[in-house]
């Protein structure tokens, strides 16, 4: 995916809150391990929006910010 693809709008961006808490979301970044193919143990940015809050991070995908709680993940503080 390129650069403009995970980039999300400024003008959406001001206004995303988290669906749980409704607080504020921060812009990140998780290092995961791809399991898949010949590149099995390569590591992957994945962009994400994380809530300090209530430690939920929620996935982008494709610029398109994922807001459901059901497949946020938890983050450890």
């Amino acid at each position: 995916m390129n650069q403009s693809q995970q980039t999300i709008e400024p003008w959406l961006r001001g206004i995303i809150r988290c669906p749980q808490c409704k607080g504020e979301v921060v812009d990140a970044s998780a290092e995961t391990t791809a399991d898949s193919g010949a590149d099995s143990g390569a590591e992957a940015a994945v962009t994400e929006l994380r809530c300090d809050t209530c430690h939920l991070a929620y996935p982008v995908e494709g610029g398109v910010p994922v807001l459901l709680v059901d497949l946020a993940r938890r983050t450890d503080g």
